[in-house]
């Protein structure tokens, strides 16, 4: 049986770009490649960092309360990124010399403990929330002493600078 030839034109087109053809096949190769096992799953955290920055927001409109003139008081954060966890990888690396070519391979592997659940990776430590603004509403905010001491306590217990706090006056 004899296998059908493609025109003259499709050859000479295959001929011209077989080498970005073969990228290509390479590339799509890539992307369907299953993904290692050994990353950690990064569980859904935003109902977590929600309240956690609820509590905080509690504890902090309890302070506040106790300062003299600022009364009844509202607090809200927004959150840029929540808590995370940097965790421990194991990195190897090889380097080869033949003739005029070099080459150099790198790998790197997440550290895991077993215990008696499977195996749990190694964290390295815990990353604070980063806080992108506050807003604070209290009786006392038209007082600019008010003001500050409140500018003062938001950044203490959040890090953020006095130009993302903003303090406004509750409405009786």
């Amino acid at each position: 049986m004899k296998m059908p030839q493609l025109p003259a034109y499709l050859q000479g087109l295959f001929d011209k770009y077989k080498y970005i053809l073969l990228v290509l096949l390479a590339g799509l190769v890539l992307l369907l490649w299953p993904q290692s096992e050994n990353q950690p799953q990064k569980p859904e955290k935003t109902a977590a960092v929600m309240e956690e920055t609820a509590a905080l927001e509690d504890r902090i409109c309890a302070i506040l309360r106790q300062i003299d003139g600022v009364g009844e008081t509202s607090v809200l954060l927004t959150v840029e990124s929540g808590e995370e966890t940097v965790y421990a990888y194991d990195r190897t690396e090889s380097r080869s010399q033949q003739g005029d070519s070099a080459s150099h391979n790198q790998q790197r592997e997440l550290v895991t403990l077993s215990d008696s659940g499977g195996q749990s990776p190694v964290s390295l430590r815990q990353q604070a929330p980063v806080y992108r603004g506050a807003v604070v509403v209290c009786q006392g905010g038209d007082s600019a002493a008010v003001r500050l001491a409140v500018t003062q306590v938001i950044q203490s217990l959040t890090g953020l600078s006095a130009d993302r706090i903003v303090i406004s006056k509750m409405k009786q």
